[in-house]
């Protein structure tokens, strides 16, 4: 019997959008205004009020497409993807754990030890990001890594900048390892039907990761070694460990396990069928059975950053409702599968429309699925993610994790202006190993 993969959960969401009809002229401007509008409010947010969070002006978007009936309610309700809601949900619940019981710090203790120079600091910290990502997805690394990034601001007496756009780069690069490395990646691997995922995006993806990764220590360690000191934070502790740590580490080794498992059973009928939004509520299970604290747990969640997703993908789904995207490609239809024009697509409509939506329309819209194809839709659309904050979710996850522990974390256009060589970096190297693996596995068809 054949087994749906977890990104099913995913893609049944945007196909109840993406049947639907084009909608009309009025309502496509509007929905793509909107869209537009919440970029460029996030853009300039360093010089709006201070108390205006990401948050806020997303949910202000979510709500102008449901008073102004571009969208109907039950169409929000479909369009907001609760399997990934559920997934944050179980992750910050997890991350909070980690926190407040102790062993982030521990953690960032390890990574900062005193007199480690900055190489030696940044090594294990990618190397570590690198690891969740590729196991627990970007977004539970984005959670986890930032008290992390804050401690080595802390320890090198520099603003936290540049450590949290670190790790917004690593998170990024590191999720291209793994079919669960994001959703976006899930959604190409329920497509391709690949008989071996795990492999594949390792073969595909893993050397322009591995590549991307040296350039993004390099980078940093440079401009790490020429930032001038002074603002530097505080390194984020509990006021209080009260949580005790068992919890948290069995909650994090049943995530890593439950993931783990799911993406190498692949299709087989020896492990059951859950998506990964149900396999972290399981894990999160623990943290609020065994826990005395599972209260302060559960308030600590960061349910602003859960608004925001909500809120985004209420918005994206009004996109996605008027056809504007799909009447855009529309006439490019029989040259979607050309790499070039793959690769523009792929990494510019990610910055308007969002890489998952994006991805799952142009799955869509392709005549030819191979292997080479999705690849460089994958490593593409993920790498997107490090030109604007808005490019990726995780993005705002740090973003909002930080403001969370009172940090100011990194302005838009200093984020822009500061991953710019790594992004150039990686689509290079992306889009070069993928022509070459294309001509040796598959004779340049």
């Amino acid at each position: 019997m054949n087994r749906s993969t977890p990104a099913r959960k995913i893609k049944s969401k945007f196909e109840l959008i993406i049947q639907r009809p084009f909608g009309d002229p009025l309502g496509m401007s509007f929905s793509l205004a909107v869209s537009i509008a919440v970029f460029i409010a996030i853009a300039i947010r360093q010089w709006l009020p201070e108390w205006i969070k990401i948050w806020q002006i997303m949910s202000a978007g979510a709500v102008a497409v449901l008073i102004t009936g571009n969208l109907a309610p039950t169409e929000a309700f479909n369009a907001i993807d609760w399997n990934v809601i559920a997934y944050l949900f179980g992750v910050f619940a997890i991350s909070h754990a980690l926190f407040a019981s102790g062993i982030s710090e521990k953690v960032s203790n390890k990574i900062c030890t005193p007199g480690r120079s900055i190489p030696l600091i940044l090594l294990p910290f990618i190397l570590f990001v690198t690891a969740v990502s590729a196991v627990l997805t970007n977004d539970a690394a984005a959670a986890i890594g930032t008290p992390i990034a804050i401690a080595i601001a802390a320890r090198l007496q520099i603003k936290a900048s540049l450590p949290l756009i670190a790790l917004c780069v690593t998170v990024t690069v590191g999720s291209m390892f793994s079919p669960v490395g994001n959703p976006q990646n899930l959604l190409i691997v329920a497509d391709g039907h690949f008989d071996n995922p795990v492999g594949t995006f390792l073969i595909w993806l893993g050397p322009p990761a591995i590549v991307s990764l040296a350039f993004t220590l390099l980078w940093f360690w440079y401009r790490l070694k020429t930032e001038k000191p002074g603002e530097a934070p505080e390194a984020v502790t509990p006021e209080d460990v009260t949580v005790h740590p068992a919890p948290a580490l069995i909650s994090t080794a049943l995530l890593s396990v439950l993931v783990i498992l799911d993406s190498v059973a692949g299709g087989a009928s020896w492990f059951p069928d859950l998506p990964l939004g149900l396999i972290s509520l399981i894990a999160a299970i623990p943290l609020f059975v065994l826990s005395s604290n599972r209260v302060q747990i559960l308030k600590e969640v960061d349910w602003h950053t859960l608004i925001f997703f909500v809120a985004m993908f209420i918005v994206t789904g009004a996109v996605l409702k008027s056809g504007v995207l799909q009447e855009w490609l529309s006439p490019w239809r029989h040259q979607l599968g050309d790499p070039l024009l793959l690769s523009s697509i792929a990494f510019w409509g990610s910055q308007l429309f969002s890489n998952v939506p994006l991805v799952e329309i142009y799955l869509n819209l392709l005549e030819k699925h191979d292997v080479a194809v999705l690849m460089l839709l994958s490593g593409i659309s993920t790498l997107a993610g490090n030109l604007f904050i808005i490019s990726a979710a995780s993005n705002v996850i740090i973003i909002q994790q930080a403001e969370k522990h009172g940090i100011k974390p990194f302005q838009f256009w200093q984020f822009t202006a500061t991953v710019l060589p790594v992004t150039i970096v990686s689509l290079i190297v992306c889009y070069g190993w993928v022509a070459l693996m294309r001509v040796l596995l598959n004779g340049g068809s």
